[in-house]
């Protein structure tokens, strides 16, 4: 028989050496297949789509959402497989500091303008240009 063919379902336990439970999402994950529990169980019963509960499980909170909604899904998750909230609560807001800290920092520093925001303040002052000399002629020639 060849070991390298065996069918291996989505929800196939991983090897206790392969599960880095440093994560929120995979702490739930693990806990949940340790009780048995399969994603349309858990799905239904804390009224998400598998989507969202993959969304969870994966630490991939921006498919969530917002993080108001992220929190309680995580905390009703944990009360749901009955584990303690507070230590994964933690690590989750852990999570969302860092993703908050990273995504400052891939933002336009405030010093410095854009070629869109140069090229709209030269089409605001044209514009502004043409209109008085507009006025201009228009007194002129009135």
């Amino acid at each position: 028989m060849n070991d390298d063919l065996t069918d291996v379902g989505e929800d196939a336990e991983p090897n206790a050496a392969e599960v880095d439970l440093s994560s929120p999402g995979a702490r739930l994950r693990a806990e949940r297949l340790r009780q048995g529990f399969d994603e349309e169980d858990i799905a239904d019963k804390l009224h998400i789509t598998r989507h969202y509960l993959r969304a969870i499980e994966e630490d991939a909170y921006d498919k969530l959402p917002g993080v108001v909604f992220a929190r309680g899904y995580v905390r009703n998750y944990c009360l749901l497989l009955e584990m303690q909230t507070e230590p994964l609560m933690t690590l989750f807001e852990g999570l969302v500091e860092i993703a908050k800290k990273e995504k400052e920092a891939e933002s336009v520093p405030r010093g410095r303008l854009t070629r869109a925001d140069r090229n709209q303040r030269w089409l605001s002052l044209s514009l502004f240009v043409s209109v008085v000399l507009f006025v201009i002629l228009w007194f002129i020639n009135g």
